[in-house]
This record gives structure tokens, C-alpha cells and sequence, in this order.
């Protein structure tokens, strides 16, 4: 059978955050008649901050949603773990934790994006994953301009190196100008 997914990613601590997770599940219900299941990924700075559920109560009657939360903060420390990790979200979540302890110092940005590029191509995956997580590497973790003919130097090295061709300079071009490339 069906099962939908309600993904939300919240970038800020938000008092009405939980509420909105009960109002999107309920309307995707109502409209689909089908099972949601609701997750929230929790990207913020407030360690503390973790809204789990939303519920009321009224004359006897209650309503609630529980939904499942995963913590970007808690894998402060856990970074080899994730390094390691065959999981495309766990690249995600380090491009999260280097582009948030990186925000006021361009080299070390420089540094953990060039570090996360090549575990890109340590990975093992295909040419699609690549250059689909380039991507998101590319929109999260921005660079000075200097920095990012820099990288992309190097990753022209790198790709001569190892035989990967995964990053044309036409694709370049369209990921520099935000556009996608089909193929």
C-alpha cells in the first residue's frame, strides 16, 4: 500500500513549529485518505529546542500527532561516524555542521567543502549521486568567489587523477548559473 512522506526541515526555532507538522499531516490526510508519515529534521542552533508532538484537549475530546525528529546539532562530535557513513544524508549532515562552524571564516569553509568534495568521489557512487550532492555542497556551503575557482580547479585535478569525469565544464557552468542539466 501507499505510504506518504511529510519531510519538513526546520532551519530556526519556531514556537508554532509542532502545530504546523499536526495541521500539513492532517490536510495531507484528508486530501489523500492514505497513511502519513510525518518526519521533522531539526537544523537550528538551540540544543534544547526539539518539538516531538502537538496536542489538544477539549471537553474530553483530544488530538495529537507524535513525529519522529532528527537533531542536525546532535552530531556535533559524531563527525568521523558520519564520515564513514554510505549515507547520502549523513554527507548532508556534515556540509551542515561544517557550513555552521565555518560561517565567518571562508578558508575553513574552503577547506571542509574541498574535504567533503572528495569524499564525494571516495564513495564510490554514481555519476548522478555525485553530482547531485556536489549540488546541494555547492548551494549550502558558499564560497568567495577566489575560493570557488579554487575548488573547482582542484576538482579538475581530481577528476584527471582518478579517471572520474563526473563534473563537466558545461555542467559547471549551468550549476554556477543554478541550473540543472538533464540528461
Amino acid at each position: 500500500g501507499w505510504v506518504y512522506v511529510h519531510l519538513e526541515v526546520q532551519g530556526d526555532m519556531q514556537a508554532t513549529f509542532a502545530e504546523r507538522m499536526f495541521v500539513y499531516h492532517y490536510r495531507l490526510y484528508d486530501r489523500y485518505r492514505k497513511p502519513i508519515a510525518s518526519l521533522a529534521v531539526l537544523a537550528d542552533d538551540q540544543a534544547h529546542w526539539q518539538p516531538d508532538s502537538f496536542r489538544y484537549e477539549v471537553f474530553g475530546c483530544s488530538l495529537g500527532l507524535c513525529f519522529p525528529v532528527a537533531k542536525l546539532l546532535d552530531w556535533v562530535g559524531s563527525e568521523a561516524l558520519l564520515e564513514d557513513s554510505g549515507n547520502p544524508f549523513a554527507v548532508i549532515t556534515l556540509a551542515h555542521l561544517a557550513t555552521r562552524s565555518t560561517r565567518n571564516d571562508a578558508a575553513a569553509r574552503y577547506a571542509a567543502k574541498w574535504t567533503l568534495v572528495q569524499g564525494l568521489y571516495r564513495r564510490g557512487w554514481n555519476k548522478q549521486q555525485v553530482i547531485d550532492l556536489f549540488k546541494v555542497l555547492d548551494w549550502m556551503m558558499r564560497l568567495p568567489k577566489e575560493l570557488d575557482a579554487q575548488l573547482w580547479q582542484n576538482l579538475e585535478t581530481l577528476e584527471e587523477e582518478t579517471h572520474m569525469n563526473y563534473i563537466s565544464s558545461v555542467e559547471r557552468i549551468g550549476i554556477e548559473k543554478g541550473y540543472e542539466k538533464d540528461e
